[in-house]
Order: C-alpha cells, then sequence, then structure tokens
C-alpha cells in the first residue's frame, strides 16, 4: 500500500537531524579543551536530546511523510510510530541530564544507551545492503553517516565515564 504523502516533512526533519548532529559534535569538541563537563552535557543535549526529539516527531508524528522519504509502505504503522517512541524515551531523560546538570555519569549514560541503539540500526543497515542487492544503491551514505553517529554517540559516552571517576 503506497501513501500520497510528500516525503518533505520527514525529509526537513531529517536534514535538521543532521544539522543537530553535526553542530553538537563540533560544540562539543570545541568546549571539551575549555570545559569538559560542558562538553559532555553540550553532546547529550544535542546527540540524544534534540537528535531524538526530531526523530521522535518524524518516525511519530510525520509517520507517513516518513514512510514516503523511505519508500517504506505499510498499512499498519505502530512499529516505526513505537521507533519514533524509543527515540523520545531515550531523548528526555538526556535533555533533563544535560539542563539540570546531573553530571557526566548521567551524560554518559544517556550517550552510551543511544549509541547501542544507534549502533543496532548500523547492523540492520549493513544486513540490509548485504541481504538485497535493491538496498545497496546509498548504502554506503548511510552506513557512513550511521557509523560517524554511532562512533560519536559512543566516543562521547566514554569521554564522560572518564570525567565520572
Amino acid at each position: 500500500m503506497e501513501s500520497e504523502a510528500s516525503p518533505r516533512a520527514a525529509s526537513l526533519l531529517f536534514t535538521l537531524t543532521i544539522i543537530a548532529t553535526m553542530a553538537g559534535v563540533f560544540l562539543a569538541i570545541l568546549l571539551y579543551f575549555y570545559d569538559r563537563q560542558l562538553s559532555v552535557r553540550t553532546a547529550a543535549f544535542f546527540l540524544v536530546g534534540i537528535v531524538g526529539t526530531l526523530s521522535f516527531i518524524r518516525h511519530s508524528v510525520c509517520y507517513r511523510s516518513d514512510q514516503a522519504r523511505m519508500a517504506w509502505f505499510q498499512e499498519r504503522p505502530e512499529f516505526q510510530i513505537e521507533v519514533g517512541f524509543g527515540n523520545l524515551a531515550l531523548a528526555v531523560p538526556a535533555l533533563a541530564a544535560s539542563l539540570l546538570a546531573w553530571g557526566p555519569l548521567a551524560c554518559g549514560m544517556m550517550l552510551l544507551s543511544y549509541g547501542v541503539y544507534i549502533l543496532c540500526t548500523l547492523g540492520l543497515h549493513i544486513r540490509n545492503a548485504a541481504a538485497d542487492p535493491a538496498r545497496r544503491k546509498g548504502a554506503g551514505a548511510r552506513i557512513g553517516n550511521t557509523a560517524f553517529f554511532a562512533s560519536s554517540l559512543l566516543v562521547f559516552a566514554a569521554l564522560a565515564f572518564s570525567l565520572a571517576g
């Protein structure tokens, strides 16, 4: 069943996700040389809080547009909406940990949790590209982007844990 929804909203949200990721990585690296505590709070805020919130909106609120963007049409989108809820479940405590200064351990746990989640999606992208020749188009970019994001999350998690002691 194909949807008549436009991919425009989901594409915009995905672009904003990429911008938030790049801003978060850049600012967290910059801040690391001046204030390491603020660096990991910034990483948690952008890379989990903002990215997770945008992903929730894309997957759960704009799910028909997201289906059109991914060419992934289904009559029962509950699973896709549930993925959005998972993103939100990680985003909200990450926003709280970073904004309320709960410390590097809390920020590190949020970065690690989202990093493991994104690492699993990386495995899925690799599996799909290997198993289905039709899915190989664009797989290199998807795999590279996802690997960069997962690596960023896990590196900042390690930095946060090193600050926590």
